[in-house]
């Protein structure tokens, strides 16, 4: 008969580290932290039932390796594409408190979007709910960095929050040796008839700031608002980021009289990655920086 095999001196102390770790891990909680609309929250126990109040949010948990501890996500949350296949708590605004009690979760992981009330309400009720409100690449940093301590996944949190604050400082890098500002345009919108633009506020109005360019929206006091053609016309920009198709603008009578259509400065961006605050605004970053060093002023 062979006998079992024993665990040898290796496995003995790999088992007992591992032990350590959970047990230091554990220990950790409760866990007290303030989130990002400043209430202090209690987590007595590790979350593993957690409710995603926004996009930007599930995109966060999904990057931390936090798919099989997700029980629910809004109508709107589409990236990674396993988060479509998620239970559905509704709109993003005004949040179903119903379908998210329904999924017994202990962490829901709101956003500014949800509104303060659903919040409160949740919270009252005694399920632990944390709200992000990221405004700034600075802030959206700090969200990874708490997420990844409620969920203690801190390290993969932390590497996240550092590629994010380095594409930051390329991206900044960049601007600095060009010595230009060129004027810039965001054309939001499927229809040149009815575009949006970004402004103050915003991860675009930010990066493009950043990247030394000028925003024509940027004083305008709005985050998101749709601004004259005249207005347009009379700042010239030298630069078009946009999510239409570039020869869209070189077949307007309009728009091709711009600077940025001239000089084929049209480029083409994800504005719906631009517009979440999550982690593929890594890869936004660094393809704005690419296109940093095509412009010409």
């Amino acid at each position: 008969m062979t006998r079992p095999k024993t665990m040898g001196r290796k496995g003995m102390v790999i088992g007992f580290c591992l032990l350590l770790a959970l047990s230091i891990r554990a220990g950790e909680f409760p866990l007290q932290l303030a989130d990002q609309f400043g209430r202090e929250i209690t987590l007595e126990r590790l979350p593993m039932r957690i409710v995603s109040g926004s996009p930007g949010n599930t995109e966060i948990l999904f990057a931390l390796g936090l798919a099989g501890r997700i029980v629910g996500v809004t109508d709107w949350c589409d990236y990674p594409s396993a988060a479509r296949h998620k239970p559905k708590i509704g709109n993003i605004t005004p949040m179903n408190l119903e379908r998210v009690l329904a999924l017994q979760p202990d962490l829901v992981l709101a956003c500014n979007l949800n509104g303060k009330e659903p919040v409160e309400n949740l919270t009252a009720l005694g399920v632990p709910t944390f709200a992000l409100n990221p405004v700034s690449f600075a802030d959206l940093s700090a969200a990874i960095r708490l997420v990844g301590r409620l969920t203690a996944t801190e390290e993969t949190a932390e590497q996240l929050a550092w590629a994010l604050e380095t594409a930051l400082d390329n991206l900044r890098r960049e601007g600095g040796r060009s010595g230009s500002k060129p004027k810039v345009f965001i054309a939001i919108g499927s229809d040149l008839a009815d575009l949006w633009t970004a402004g103050t506020g915003t991860f675009l109005d930010e990066a493009v700031t950043v990247l030394g360019w000028e925003n024509i929206a940027g004083g305008l006091g709005f985050s998101w608002g749709q601004i004259a053609l005249e207005y347009i016309l009379a700042q010239n920009p030298a630069v078009i980021l946009t999510e239409l198709a570039p020869d869209v603008f070189a077949q307007d009578p309009f728009f091709r009289e711009l600077a940025a259509v001239k000089r084929n400065q049209v480029f083409q961006i994800n504005i719906d990655i631009f517009s979440r605050p999550g982690p593929r605004l890594v890869t936004a970053l660094q393809d704005l920086k690419h296109l940093g060093e095509q412009v010409q002023e």
